[in-house]
């Protein structure tokens, strides 16, 4: 029994970069950001260790970490302007509706609330549904 030392520089010089369809790129170190750029327009790249985060296109790469290359999120048109109005079809109980002809002036963050709150309810429900279970009794067999 002996220590036993291993040495992988080869392998820690790997840049690894993951792609959206699960395939793995590999690229060696120095590298910086527009380097893999270059190859994927309309992408960007993400730092593992953040939330996706983009990261610059100036930035180091450090070698032996792993990396995410992402589409960019592209803004959807919907065909409506900003100041347009739209209509949504909406069920709610009585009482929020109560609620919200009480307030008179809703805004989006009060219907987003009710919502969740609309969800939770819904949540509870399945659940007490879910907890249920008939009593039955056993049936004597006659012979």
């Amino acid at each position: 029994m002996g220590n036993c030392l291993v040495v992988q520089t080869a392998r820690s010089e790997v840049i690894k970069i993951m792609r959206m369809d699960g395939k793995m790129l590999t690229y060696e170190s120095p590298l910086k950001v527009y380097q893999v750029l270059e190859g994927f327009p309309g992408y960007i790249i993400s730092d593992p260790l953040s939330m996706p985060q983009q990261l610059g296109l100036m930035s180091d790469m450090v070698s032996g970490r792993q990396y995410y290359i992402l589409p960019v999120e592209k803004k959807i048109e919907t065909g409506f302007d900003d100041d347009s109005v739209v209509r949504v079809k909406l069920v709610i109980t009585k009482k929020e509706l109560k609620a919200m002809l009480i307030k008179e002036e809703v805004s989006l963050a009060d219907m987003v609330s009710l919502f969740q709150g609309s969800d939770q309810r819904k949540e509870s429900d399945e659940e007490s549904v879910r907890g249920w279970r008939p009593s039955l009794e056993s049936i004597p067999e006659g012979c």
